[in-house]
């Protein structure tokens, strides 16, 4: 059986939760390290240029992290990189 892709992308985005932090609201943000421990584990050959490059483009308000609607943005970036 082959499983969703909204299951895929759900799968995503509890590896990006588990490896980032909380903010006071509660939302997920994660750091370039973070960024680069989930890759990791997630496979990529070069976690760190994942992580990196993921911060360049997701990153819209050049906070040095990526969260809240920035979150679907780097699912979708994994996702379209080929992380299931």
């Amino acid at each position: 059986m082959v499983a969703s892709s909204s299951n895929n992308r759900e799968e995503l985005k509890r590896v990006f939760e588990q490896y980032g932090r909380k903010d006071e609201q509660g939302n997920t943000r994660l750091d370039k390290e973070q960024l680069k421990n989930a890759f990791e584990y997630l496979g990529a050959l070069m976690p760190g240029y994942k992580a990196a490059s993921a911060l360049k483009y997701i990153d819209t308000d050049n906070s040095g992290y990526i969260k809240g609607e920035e979150l679907d943005a780097l699912i979708e970036y994994a996702y379209g990189s080929g992380y299931r």
